[in-house]
């Protein structure tokens, strides 16, 4: 026999707890070959009540791992710097500790990176989000005062290497500290055209979130926005299984477990096209972005067909048009209930 696919409706916030219970009591008693898959769709939002936002400023020559919009766990490896390599061959006569400071007007159109040696004595107190204005000053030595209104959006400790070349120019160089080799490259030493001055400087997640990336003239920015995972259907978990008399019972006498959903005793399986939407919301099937023509002639009460992403083969009812973000809401009926789902404008087409 084939396994099917059945609701199960529990307590809610309780999904996960029943599924390890179906899992340990399939296991006891034997029965793992008559259980499939047992899925608990959810879906990730921003937390608008998280104020704590990651960012991160890289050049626009650094290669970004991740896509706009893309939920990203601690520890992702998000963008990675390209190493620094050495234009001429030459002699190092100088390495210098320095602080990049960058600042971001708050219109966010124009930013300015400051350069300042460690010997400068940097003031202390300065960190990523504090507000400057003009005229304070960003090291005790004077002439390192800012001169713009903004707010400081990266701190990074560089290390200065100045190359006395073979043609007798120099060369300066701005290596991260982390990536920089001190013992390898001292005052004195000779470096060969082609030579790896910085190893690749990576970017990591400190924590998890979904991504969303700002490109600007001269930089890129990565920011994380804390998100909060909420289940699509609380209360509900879909259980792929041999369904006969036996594991009916098993599972309807498990803690926390009210019912299959069901019409006059008998669970209702789900339907082809109910299983994949299931499976591509859930990252079980991957599937193909199809796009339709782009019409703007909807209108609200309009039905449609859902042409691509998880609820392809769907028809439903559009609740809501927004042509600014090109996207409608659609109700439609699905596990046996009206649910309302966005869609882009070239996720649908009109029936005709």
């Amino acid at each position: 026999m084939r396994k099917k696919w059945y609701i199960l409706q529990t307590f809610s916030g309780m999904e996960y707890k029943v599924k390890e219970l179906i899992e340990e009591k399939a296991k006891l008693y034997e029965k793992e070959k008559m259980f499939g898959k047992i899925l608990i769709p959810e879906e990730s939002e921003i937390d608008l009540t998280n104020k704590r936002i990651e960012r991160m400023v890289v050049s626009e020559e650094a290669t970004v791992f991740v896509k706009n919009g893309e939920n990203v766990k601690k520890g992702d490896l998000l963008a990675e710097e390209p190493p620094i390599i050495v234009k001429n061959s030459g002699t190092i006569i100088e390495v210098k500790n320095f602080r990049k400071i960058i600042v971001e007007t708050k219109d966010k159109k124009f930013t300015k990176t400051f350069l300042i040696p460690e010997s400068a004595k940097i003031i202390g107190g300065l960190k990523v989000n504090s507000r400057i204005h003009v005229g304070i000053p960003l090291a005790r030595e004077e002439g390192y005062e800012a001169d713009l209104d903004g707010i400081i959006i990266s701190i990074d400790k560089l290390k200065r290497v100045t190359i006395q070349t073979d043609s007798n120019a120099k060369d300066v160089y701005f290596v991260f500290k982390d990536n920089f080799d001190s013992n390898a490259f001292r005052k004195g030493t000779y470096v060969e055209k082609g030579q790896i001055l910085g190893n690749k400087r990576q970017y990591k997640a400190k924590s998890s979130g979904k991504v969303e990336i700002r490109d600007f003239a001269s930089r890129k920015e990565i920011i994380i926005l804390k998100t909060r995972v909420s289940r699509l259907f609380p209360g509900y978990m879909f259980i792929e299984m041999i369904l006969n008399k036996e594991t009916q019972e098993m599972v309807k006498n498990i803690p926390y477990v009210i019912n299959f959903i069901n019409i006059g005793g008998t669970p209702v399986r789900l339907k082809t096209k109910e299983v994949k939407a299931l499976l591509r919301l859930t990252g079980e099937e991957n599937y193909e972005v199809k796009e339709s023509k782009l019409r703007v002639d909807y209108q609200v009460g309009e039905h449609v067909r859902i042409v691509s992403g998880p609820f392809e083969f769907f028809t439903g009812k559009i609740t809501h048009i927004d042509l600014h973000k090109q996207s409608v809401k659609v109700t439609i009926n699905m596990f046996g209930r009206e649910t309302e789902v966005e869609l882009g404008l070239t996720e649908i087409e009109k029936i005709d």
